[in-house]
């Protein structure tokens, strides 16, 4: 009898050591879930405002990529696709030449780079200490995606060499 009245609070205990250490395995799983969808997200958001640019971005055959116009197009897909948060994601667009056209005389090969940050806040509780960017307390962790395509453009019979 005095063996089961001495072990009344171990399972107690037992549970009080425990159990933080469960929570923030379980905190850190669903942040990792998160995080994840967040990235697939911002990933196929880059893509598809690099596909945009680089579907609009020359105003005229054979022209040069126009970045005003790129971006102009990129910020009226993300208003329309993330509302409200729009304000929070940080695009980047940069043009850059690749090659020249060897059968027309001022065609430029160009590509379009899209790279869209974008800042998490963090959910749960004791998961900034390890997936936060500094400084921790802030409990925001910037996610980054880049994706790049090439500038499609239209020919004239006048560039035939």
């Amino acid at each position: 009898m005095h063996i089961i009245h001495r072990r009344r609070g171990q399972v107690t205990v037992e549970l009080m050591l425990i159990l933080p250490v469960f929570m923030l395995l379980i905190f850190f799983v669903l942040e990792y879930g998160n995080i994840a969808y967040r990235t697939l997200v911002l990933n196929h958001a880059s893509y598809e405002f690099a596909r945009i640019a680089s579907l609009t971005g020359v105003d005229k055959p054979s022209g040069n990529a126009n970045r005003t116009i790129m971006v102009q197009k990129i910020d009226q897909a993300k208003r329309k696709i993330f509302g409200a948060e729009a304000e929070r994601l940080n695009v980047q667009v940069k043009v850059e030449t690749t090659g020249i056209d060897p059968m027309y005389k001022r065609h430029r090969h160009q590509d379009v780079i899209v790279t869209v940050i974008y800042p998490v806040r963090l959910a749960f509780p004791g998961t900034s200490w390890l997936l936060a960017d500094a400084p921790r307390r802030e409990g925001m962790r910037k996610i980054k995606a880049t994706a790049r395509m090439p500038v499609e453009k239209s020919y004239l019979s006048s560039d035939m060499k």
